[in-house]
């Protein structure tokens, strides 16, 4: 894996899911996976933008009955010894040099670990019994088709283990193309109208806070801009309340998420709203300080939170050029975020 232009990444992701893809479909087929059996927890063990993609799998997985949860892979320590918090772990980092989430793995039930990493022989490799393995993919210093390709592993591990139905995984390469084409004018016109913004809240609800949570990232990453992250409901008992002219909001969902959105237009609030609800269930569909991105109506579970997450990619990318910034360049790196090659 080597780093790319930011821009490039997010534009050539389609055939880096297609890689991601067929890297993946051959590692489950040669895997022995333990049984996610009835009444067994299921962990993500994660830092960073892998933690942020934990909560569509974990969404996915709870609203199919099979109990689990994300751990911030740095918490795995504050566990009493000799304890498992889960009977499954799933184990995400990117690089899989991340130390955090190698440390976690080695704590864990021998058997029970899963890992998803984008290098196949990467140091979380050792640690792990199973490797889901992106396909060595190039990625931007910001991550973008790594994010994307976790939650297209996701997908496949949960269609592998509890036949989970999720669709035709490998059409979506494709689609993430149109997507891409699709989105990418209303994104300009966010960046736009964000270029005053002195912060920017996202909000979403299960699936779509992984969208919601990894935007945030994002934005801090590669625009400095103050940034957070809301459930949708924990939004309105309070956090909302600095919304103001030069506040700006990432809005994704089909229900509660209208309202909320409709209550702030006259408070100068520029608002960018994801959803698959048509212009016409919304108030105001054509208020100036409004921007909606349509999501296919066609568009279902991890599916859904790959396209979602391709809004603040591309909002970052106009928004950066607009600023003169290149995402990926860090002001403040810290040597003991990842473990060095040899």
């Amino acid at each position: 894996m080597k780093r790319i232009d930011y821009d490039t990444a997010v534009r050539d992701q389609p055939s880096a899911l297609e890689r991601a893809h067929r890297s993946i479909a051959h590692a489950l087929a040669e895997s022995a996976i333990e049984p996610w059996r009835a009444g067994d927890t299921v962990a993500v063990v994660a830092m960073g933008a892998s933690t942020h993609s934990a909560h569509a799998l974990v969404f996915a997985l709870l609203g199919s009955g099979v109990r689990a949860f994300s751990l911030t892979a740095s918490d795995a320590s504050l566990c009493a010894p000799d304890t498992q918090p889960a009977d499954h772990y799933v184990i995400v980092s990117e690089s899989g040099r991340s130390p955090e989430p190698i440390e976690a793995a080695r704590r864990f039930t021998p058997g029970r670990r899963i890992g998803i990493t984008n290098v196949a022989d990467s140091p979380l490799a050792a640690e792990v019994d199973v490797v889901l393995p992106l396909g060595d993919v190039d990625d931007s210093g910001v991550y973008t088709v790594g994010y994307t390709a976790t939650l297209l592993a996701y997908a496949m591990l949960c269609e592998h283990v509890i036949g989970m139905p999720v669709g035709d995984t490998a059409a979506i390469p494709a689609r993430v193309a149109s997507a891409l084409s699709s989105f990418d004018g209303g994104a300009q016109i966010v960046a736009e109208r964000l270029s005053a913004a002195r912060t920017v809240d996202f909000v979403g609800r299960g699936t779509s806070l992984a969208a919601a949570s990894e935007g945030a990232l994002m934005f801090r990453e590669a625009l400095a801009l103050p940034t957070a992250a809301f459930d949708t409901y924990q939004y309105l008992h309070g956090p909302m309340e600095p919304l103001r002219e030069h506040s700006a909001l990432v809005v994704f969902g089909d229900e509660r998420e209208l309202s909320l959105v409709d209550s702030v237009l006259d408070s100068g609030v520029q608002v960018c709203l994801v959803t698959q609800r048509p212009l016409a269930d919304l108030a105001r569909p054509n208020h100036e300080n409004l921007v909606v991105i349509s999501i296919a109506a066609d568009v279902a579970g991890f599916e859904r939170s790959i396209h979602e997450a391709l809004v603040p990619q591309l909002i970052v990318g106009h928004a950066a050029a607009r600023m003169g910034r290149r995402p990926g360049e860090f002001t403040y790196r810290q040597p003991d975020t990842k473990i060095p090659i040899s």
